[in-house]
């Protein structure tokens, strides 16, 4: 029966066209082809951002089966709008269908008697959100088809279908990167360069990672998306629509290839199981070859934008279509396929049962797949509307249950945290992805433990219980491999990212029951506002707590306003409280007072007045002039590194190949980043002939050589990653990387947290001496003997390790074999050569904006640099 009807709807639902050939359709109601002058996935034709923008406007505007909302802002500034569409009875009544879908969400608010009498008149809510990936731009394309066609066919079983379901169609999950990617194609099509790759990313910060973000928020994309999501609609599918490389599959569609977080509820599985095979059977009766599913892609880490919806009971389903040059054809010959993960070859299986016979590939290839999906997945979310809605209900249902089981009971996050700034901003991110934390209204008791008045509280009897222990819990990597001794199949993202890890927060896993105080539902992570003591009218210097990331913000701020501040080298007791080594001290002058003020309301951090001279052997700060390379290789750590530069509030300029070539280096600048990258890379860029010519190359010797004249006149050069080789070989040092070369049976480490031991040191200054880090195929430094120079070379470099993996029980969460190799290593580097010095990091202390752990790290490295700047000239 549901093949028959899926039939009959796709027979009706032909590509763009119904609404014209229909005789009763609204006649009022461009075709997509009309509005746009050509059409959807017309080779080298791209509809852009506004024209897409104007188009659902005017359907919906024209139309009584299609309502506009504003989901939320982008970053810069724009709208992410969505399509509701759905049967006019529907629509008339839409403010109900919502309230009752958020009332099924959480169980906790309606018995299940009411909730199963609900389903049967409740329309089952879909969500399709188009091109995340800005260059995978045929689903955003394919966007004004669909919505057409759904707006105007008068076919019985269409109608049927929407009275059935409420669509939330998003034409675009990255307007700003659509935007980006439009403009870049459109200047070049018709040359040499058509369908090029941009030497930037599609978004302004963050490029394919903006995929990468959904449990972090860091961007306002993901913070639309949640809100939207699980505050105002909370679909019961959602689709994402996505395109992959040109030379494998044409098409994939659920089921995804293990592993799987076991947090989820099987429902989950068997619904994406269920909806995926809809979605390839539509695609198998429109003669659409290729479509492989149960391959390539898993749902095990949560940082999707589809994969943070499961752990809200969400059935979230993935599609890929094989990509072209952004609007241009390609040819992709029979002998040029390749297999993949799960996915060996292209002869038919049980997964792959219509094998692609190679030939062109075009955009209108990727909106005809995307089409034959989205339709078949709306006809089958239609069918079986009662079962999903009931199902969502009662998988809420079971997350409640299960955290009243225990194991845990409840996570506890003290008030009293060595980083405060972080904690808040993980007790933020957990409110804003919909789970329930509460403050406590009096102190209580915990066994033996004590909490104070203020401690926050996540009760895992909640519907989202799932999603906010897969962030808080501790990862065992599931790892499998297609026979013994065999190499391990290595997951799509990341094995580990538990967050209290990743960002130094104490958070205390409670297993078994206990009576919970009085408490208080949190909607917003308060700063726990500190005071100024001591008395201020009489004061020659204050203290701040130096602790965690905020002193940073508060070192720059104050710097900025001209006051002197300096890092203490001992521990100052003050007032009753110990500062410990790393205080910011900060003599008192015009202006300075009422910075503290604000420093402590606003940053949360104590501070006190105290009379006298500042005490002796501190270490003075200087405002640093920093440079931040950007490379016309397109790089995502380039995007986060700038980003968290802003968010901390540390002055600095973007320089490319052309300013570094360009010389004189140390008159301009304090510090240089070098994001992570691999030093081929970075000396060769883009080959000529691959790029417009103004963004091929790299920073070649010359741009090389100007760095070690910044270092050897006494800059700073910090390097990221992969970047450190290239430090490495700049300054001759003699490090090591003992990870390099290495096969994957001797070590592998993909995207783990991982153990930190460090030095008493300016570069430490802040961080605890034992952390956190996350490691993603990165390095480790061994220290070897100096090689002599001849005396042409620069003075003889010399390295010490500042930071190490501890020596064992190195992982912490995720998955590593070979811990012998980077045991008791280094993480971290100080390469000293001429008056300068090089930072160097075998791992990204900034990763993804996520490793709150050590980002101290990174910017104490920018703290230390040395001034050229006379005090005199400094703005105040």
């Amino acid at each position: 029966m549901c093949a028959r009807l899926i039939a009959l709807v796709l027979a009706v639902l032909v590509s763009g066209s119904l609404g014209a050939q229909t005789p009763t359709a609204p006649a009022a109601i461009q075709s997509p082809e009309a509005f746009f002058g050509f059409r959807m996935g017309a080779d080298r034709e791209l509809a852009d951002w506004p024209s897409l923008q104007r188009y659902v406007e005017t359907v919906a505007a024209a139309s009584d089966r299609v309502d506009l909302v504003d989901a939320g802002p982008s970053t810069e500034g724009r709208r992410l709008i969505a399509a509701i569409v759905t049967a006019p009875d529907n629509l008339a009544r839409l403010e109900e269908i919502r309230a009752n879908n958020m009332r099924l969400a959480d169980p906790r608010t309606l018995d299940e008697a009411a909730a199963m009498a609900m389903a049967e008149r409740q329309p089952a809510i879909i969500a399709i959100g188009m091109s995340i990936h800005a260059t995978e731009i045929g689903a955003t394309q394919a966007g004004p088809e669909l919505l057409h066609t759904l707006a105007t066919s008068q076919d019985p079983e269409v109608l049927r279908t929407l009275r059935d379901i409420v669509l939330i169609l998003l034409p675009s999950l990255n307007p700003d990167g659509h935007v980006i990617t439009v403009d870049w194609y459109r200047k070049w099509k018709g040359t040499e360069f058509e369908g090029t790759g941009m030497p930037w990313l599609y978004h302004r910060y963050v490029g394919h990672d903006i995929n990468r973000d959904a449990f972090m928020m860091n961007m306002a994309e993901n913070r639309t998306l949640s809100d939207f999501f699980y505050r105002r609609w909370h679909p019961q599918v959602f689709l994402t629509m996505h395109q992959m490389g040109p030379r494998g599959p044409r098409f994939f569609v659920p089921p995804n290839i293990d592993p799987i977080d076991r947090n989820y509820d099987p429902l989950i599985w068997r619904t994406a199981g269920l909806l995926g095979h809809a979605m390839a059977l539509s695609l198998e009766e429109d003669g659409r070859s290729g479509v492989l599913q149960n391959a390539l892609y898993d749902y095990y880490w949560p940082g999707y934008e589809d994969s943070a919806p499961l752990g809200h009971n969400t059935v979230s389903l993935l599609t890929e279509a094989a990509g072209v040059r952004v609007a241009s054809p390609i040819n992709v010959a029979a002998d040029q396929l390749v297999g993949g993960r799960g996915f060996p070859d292209h002869r038919p299986s049980t997964t792959f049962p219509h094998p692609w016979p190679g030939g062109d590939w075009r955009l209108r290839d990727i909106v005809d797949y995307d089409l034959s999906a989205a339709r078949g997945l709306l006809v089958a979310v239609a069918r079986y509307r009662v079962e999903l809605v009931r199902n969502f209900y009662r998988m809420g249902q079971r997350q409640v249950a299960l955290g009243l089981k225990g194991g845990p009971f409840a996570y506890i996050i003290p008030p009293d945290q060595f980083d405060g700034h972080a904690a808040r901003k993980l007790i933020q991110l957990l409110i804003e992805g919909a789970v329930d934390v509460q403050r406590t209204l009096e102190p209580f008791r915990v066994a033996e433990t004590v909490y104070p008045q203020g401690t926050d509280i996540i009760l895992m009897a909640q519907p989202y219980r799932a999603y906010a222990k897969t962030l808080l819990e501790v990862q065992e990597y599931p790892v499998r491999r297609p026979a013994p001794g065999a190499p391990a199949d290595r997951p799509y993202d990341v094995a580990g990212w538990t967050l209290p890890l990743q960002m130094n927060v104490r958070v205390d896993r409670i297993d078994q029951y206990f009576e919970p105080p009085p408490t208080t539902r949190l909607d917003r992570a308060p700063v726990a506002t500190a005071q100024v003591w001591g008395d201020t009218k009489k004061a020659g210097y204050y203290v701040i707590d130096g602790r965690g990331n905020a002193p940073s913000i508060a070192i720059n701020r104050l710097l900025n306003t001209g006051a002197r501040v300096a890092w203490s080298t001992a521990p100052i007791d003050l007032q009753g409280f110990h500062y410990q080594v790393g205080a910011l001290v900060v003599a008192d002058a015009k202006g300075v007072r009422e910075a503290v003020a604000g420093i402590a309301r606003d940053l949360g951090l104590r501070a006190t007045a105290a009379a006298g001279r500042p005490p002796q052997g501190t270490r003075a700060l200087s405002r640093v002039r920093v440079g931040l390379y950007k490379p016309w290789v397109e790089n995502i750590d380039e995007g986060w590194t700038r980003w968290l530069l802003e968010q901390y509030e540390f002055p600095f300029e973007t320089i490319a190949d052309a300013d570094i070539k360009r010389g004189g280096l140390r008159d301009r600048l304090d510090a240089i980043v070098i994001p992570d990258q691999s030093a081929e890379r970075l000396i060769n860029g883009h080959p000529a002939g691959t790029m417009p010519p103004d963004y091929v190359g790299g920073l070649g010797m010359e741009g090389a050589d100007m760095l070690r004249r910044f270092v050897d006149a006494g800059g700073t050069l910090v390097a990221l990653d992969s970047a450190s080789e290239f430090a490495v070989n700049l300054l001759g040092a003699a490090v090591k990387d003992t990870t390099r070369g290495l096969p994957p049976n001797e070590f592998f480490c993909p995207g783990s947290v991982v153990r930190l031991e460090l030095e008493a040191d300016p570069l430490t200054m802040g961080v605890p001496a034992e952390t956190a880090g996350f490691f993603s195929f990165g390095g480790a430094f061994e220290l070897a003997p100096a090689a002599s120079t001849s005396p042409e070379s620069s003075p003889s470099a010399t390295a010490r390790i500042v930071g190490r993996y501890s020596k064992k029980d190195v992982l912490l969460s995720g998955w590593l074999e070979g811990e012998r190799v980077i045991a008791g290593k280094g993480a971290m580097v100080e390469v000293t050569s001429g008056q300068g010095r090089a930072v160097l990091f075998a791992f990204r202390p900034q990763h993804r904006g996520q490793s709150h752990a050590t980002f101290r790290l990174f910017f104490n490295a920018l703290h230390t640099a040395q001034s050229a700047v006379p005090a005199t000239s400094r703005s105040r």
